[in-house]
């Protein structure tokens, strides 16, 4: 299963506590999935139609346990894009009414036939609750969240602007940006940070999903934390390599040129020690000497060989510390 499918598994178990959670969670679903169709003679219908059993079984829970409906559910299969195979809940001429009438999308004349009110549900978003359950019925209805190994991408599709507004209006109520676009047709606003995201999931009550994305994210940084020191060790090295070469090739020069006798002893013995181990570092040079010598010494005595052999001391060669009593 994808990401996106486990979370709406995970969502699927969670049970709304009050009763307008579950009203408020079953209007996002019929705004995101649900449609409405006039059969003439003042009959109508209502359909639900996703390609997940999960949130369709989610559908028939709520409308179960807050309006005592039991819809009727096929399915219809499309020879497009390799046989998708799509749910369907339907809810009859008697049925219909009921939800109509309880999402406020109709009223009942004296006679009891409906009279047309509102295309969207009429919903109060004011109770933090409500809020949560729209937002959660808005996903498992028509939202989609990649997968986060690959990149963070959240989305809540819309068919209408009543639905876009109603997704704005929660979604700033959670102090969550508002960003629309749209892909194949399709309108949706989005999410792209990874803690604007954990905040989404946190809310609608998707925890396990949440602890999930937050190990990914802590193995993300760990990576990045061995990978930059990985390649500022490599970059030091690389300095510290070249800086060497430099030196040598100095020591080298003045080898040839006067010979190495006519130095002062302090720098004849830094001389024979770099072309001995042209690979250590500084420090590490220093330890190969008797008595040792500190970093700061020994860059001191570098210095002195580079200017005596006409050469600028290197801006890659190892930094001197200040203060060092060893320097000659």
């Amino acid at each position: 299963m994808s990401f996106s499918a486990d979370l709406k598994a995970e969502l699927f178990a969670i049970r709304p506590e009050r009763d307008c959670c579950r009203l408020t969670e079953l209007s996002a679903l019929y705004m995101t999935m649900g449609s409405l169709n006039f059969l003439g003679k003042g009959k109508l219908n209502v359909q639900f139609t996703n390609e997940s059993l999960t949130v369709i079984r989610r559908t028939v829970v709520l409308l179960q346990e807050t309006l005592s409906i039991t819809p009727q559910i096929h399915y219809v299969d499309t020879a497009h894009f390799g046989g998708t195979r799509k749910c369907v809940l339907t809810l009859g001429p008697i049925q219909s009414p009921v939800f109509l009438e309880k999402m406020q999308m109709i009223s009942l004349d004296d006679d009891g036939q409906p009279i047309f009110r509102s295309a969207t549900p009429r919903i109060s978003l004011s109770r933090g609750c409500c809020n949560r359950a729209f937002l959660r019925g808005a996903f498992l209805g028509g939202g989609y969240i990649t997968n986060p190994e690959q990149n963070y991408h959240l989305e809540l599709g819309y068919r209408d602007e009543n639905v876009r507004d109603y997704l704005a209006r929660a979604l700033q109520r959670c102090d969550l940006p508002i960003r629309q676009s749209s892909r194949k047709n399709q309108d949706f606003l989005y999410i792209k940070q990874s803690e604007q995201i954990i905040a989404f999931l946190t809310l609608v009550g998707a925890h396990q999903s949440v602890m999930h994305m937050e190990n990914l994210r802590i193995q993300r940084d760990i990576y990045s934390t061995v990978t930059r020191a990985i390649n500022c060790d490599a970059a030091n090295m690389k300095k510290q390599l070249h800086a060497a070469e430099e030196q040598t090739q100095a020591i080298m020069r003045l080898a040839r040129k006067d010979g190495l006798k006519g130095l002062p002893p302090s720098l004849q013995q830094i001389a024979v020690a770099r072309l001995n181990a042209p690979d250590l570092n500084l420090a590490q040079l220093g330890q190969t000497m008797d008595p040792p010598l500190s970093k700061s010494a020994v860059n001191h005595r570098m210095r002195r060989l580079m200017e005596l052999a006409g050469d600028e001391p290197s801006e890659q060669s190892d930094p001197a510390s200040p203060g060092d009593e060893n320097e000659v």
